[in-house]
């Protein structure tokens, strides 16, 4: 059964000095499984951010709905919401990373309310270890490299037990090689979670999503698509395959 399931969302903002209405998105629907990884691409102000911003909780759109296994996200307060992206919801963006906390302790907060310091701390530990990103462990987020911000917020995303990842740009332009090492990364962390974990990342281009095991695009006037290579959700998940090793 899906995980998350975003059903008939439309959201609509003014822009520009005339204030002209665009509609970014147009009844958006598409669903995300525990185990898989889903992309959105789109050109830079097509609505992906605000469409996975709908689907972490961050807002509630205009019209639709979005639903996390059996609770109903758009009829929660915000501070429901936020809970949630505490712990089972988990959002990444590069651009609301908290810039004055060291790394460490983005890992470990949102542990701190469920664990003593001391176990917070060592399981803070040992995931940037796992990602190998033990020596960003007290630098802070601006000085990192665009390849340390991806361990780091995949150290973040799974630190806990999380039951879906939104992930907004975060591997965007990182290249053929660090996207393909992002990935084996990525799906070996999702295979670790026994596979109860699901994905819904964006991406300006296809290949910065060579992951996925769906894509959608999203086109002018708010309207999904699929991408060449987009898995029927009807057929069998395939199992993932690691890239042969040159």
């Amino acid at each position: 059964m899906p995980e998350l399931v975003v059903a008939g969302v439309s959201q609509g903002f003014s822009r520009g000095r005339s204030k002209r209405w665009v509609q970014v998105l147009n009844g958006v629907s598409f669903e995300v499984e525990r185990g898989e990884v889903v992309g959105i691409v789109g050109s830079r102000l097509s609505g992906k951010t605000t469409l996975l911003g709908i689907a972490a909780g961050l807002k509630v759109p205009e019209a639709g709905s979005v639903r996390l296994g059996d609770l109903e996200l758009t009829g929660l307060s915000e501070h429901k919401r936020a809970l949630l992206r505490g712990g089972e919801l988990v959002w990444l963006n590069r651009v609301g990373m908290e810039q004055k906390l060291k790394v460490a302790k983005i890992i470990g907060w949102r542990l701190a309310k469920h664990r003593g310091r001391r176990a917070t701390e060592r399981r803070a530990v040992e995931m940037l270890e796992r990602v190998g990103a033990a020596h960003c462990a007290r630098q802070y987020w601006d000085d990192l490299s665009r390849w340390e911000q991806v361990l780091v917020g995949f150290a973040q995303a799974f630190v806990g037990e999380p039951r879906i990842i939104v992930i907004d740009d975060l591997l965007d332009a990182l290249g053929t090689t660090w996207t393909e090492e992002a990935s084996d990364l990525l799906r070996s962390l999702i295979e670790e979670t026994g596979r109860n974990c699901g994905v819904l990342m964006s991406a300006s281009d296809r290949d910065s999503v060579v992951l996925a095991d769906r894509v959608w695009s999203l086109e002018q006037g708010g309207k999904l698509r699929p991408t060449s290579g987009h898995r029927d959700r009807n057929a069998d998940v395939l199992p993932f395959r690691p890239r042969a090793q040159g």
